[in-house]
């Protein structure tokens, strides 16, 4: 019987509501004794007969993986992240590799607004010093009617742009693709990188992570931005270089940052901890209870159409179609 190959923290916290799905369907669920997240080394004792592999933002599915299941005919990522597979590997044995798009867009928006809006009135440190018996009214700044800088004018993107609207911000954007038509009814005037930087008192990234956006916010970038700038970062990451934020944390050239994904993860040592103007998560803006849910479920139904035959192409992002 064909498998179904997944972690136990997929099959616990992410798919057990819609295995059914799959076994209906004739595979046979396979859960990986390897502690999650799962590495290379993991998922090799399960890969023969394996034809769907499920995996995580954490889980990393390498080119060793692909070239060790001679039945795999389909990879099921939850989210829209697919940096930890490799999906050149994949595509040269026509290997599907999926994501859910659409399923957390508008969760991830949620807390990058959240964030904007904790870093900018101060929240958190309000709230750690009422829970040390102090009190200490410390004055943030407006969100309203300031310029926000989105960086990455995808589904998160837009989905930031219409909250930014209720604010009654002026936005600002940058994307290679995405063109100015299809962001104008949005409020989102396209500029240049160097025009977003200078002109924003927030910086939001929802770009993808790859070998060219390695290092988008940099040195350079930094020292750009305004002394009283915010960067937000809920995408990946790799995006920002760490060393170079930090510097510039420490040094005013920005006022400070939200930060849900780091280039290591996951870790419990982030390097920015110990700064009292930088808000710290574990990867979580993608993950409510309603968008797991919606994420778990596409994946699932991704794996079904690839296997029947049938791809949304929307669904795989490396290339690889029916058709």
């Amino acid at each position: 019987m064909p498998k179904a190959l997944m972690s136990r923290m997929m099959q616990d916290q992410w798919l057990a509501p819609y295995l059914h799905k799959l076994t209906d369907y004739g595979l046979e669920i396979v859960i990986s004794q390897a502690d999650p997240p799962l590495g290379p080394g993991d998922w090799l004792p399960d890969l023969d007969g394996t034809v769907a592999l499920f995996a995580n933002g954490n889980d990393d599915v390498t080119a060793e993986v692909v070239n060790a299941a001679p039945d795999l005919k389909v990879i099921c990522r939850t989210g829209v992240g697919f940096d930890r597979v490799d999906t050149v590997a994949a595509a040269a044995r026509q290997i599907a590799v999926t994501t859910t798009p659409g399923s957390n867009s508008e969760a991830v928006a949620d807390f990058a607004m959240g964030l904007i809006l904790a870093c900018a009135r101060l929240i958190p440190r309000l709230d750690r010093s009422m829970r040390a018996g102090a009190w200490q009214p410390s004055l943030g700044v407006d969100v309203h009617s300031k310029t926000l800088g989105i960086a990455g004018l995808g589904r998160i993107g837009q989905a930031v742009a219409r909250r930014a609207r209720g604010f009654n911000m002026r936005i600002l954007g940058v994307d290679p693709i995405v063109p100015q038509e299809h962001v104008a009814a949005l409020g989102v005037e396209k500029v240049s990188l160097e025009t977003l930087l200078s002109e924003s008192d927030f910086i939001t990234l929802h770009m993808p992570s790859s070998a060219a956006t390695a290092g988008f916010i940099g040195e350079r970038e930094l020292q750009a931005m305004r002394s009283s700038a915010f960067l937000i970062n809920t995408a990946r990451g790799p995006l920002v270089d760490e060393q170079a934020l930090a510097d510039a944390l420490r040094n005013g050239q920005i006022a400070g940052a939200g930060l849900d994904v780091f280039a290591d993860e996951p870790r419990t040592d982030s390097p920015f901890a110990d700064f009292d103007n930088v808000i710290v998560s574990p990867h979580i803006a993608g993950a409510t209870v309603e968008s797991t849910a919606k994420m778990a479920e596409s994946a699932v139904d991704n794996a079904i159409a690839v296997l029947s035959g049938s791809w949304p192409r929307e669904i795989v992002v490396n290339g690889v179609y029916s058709d």
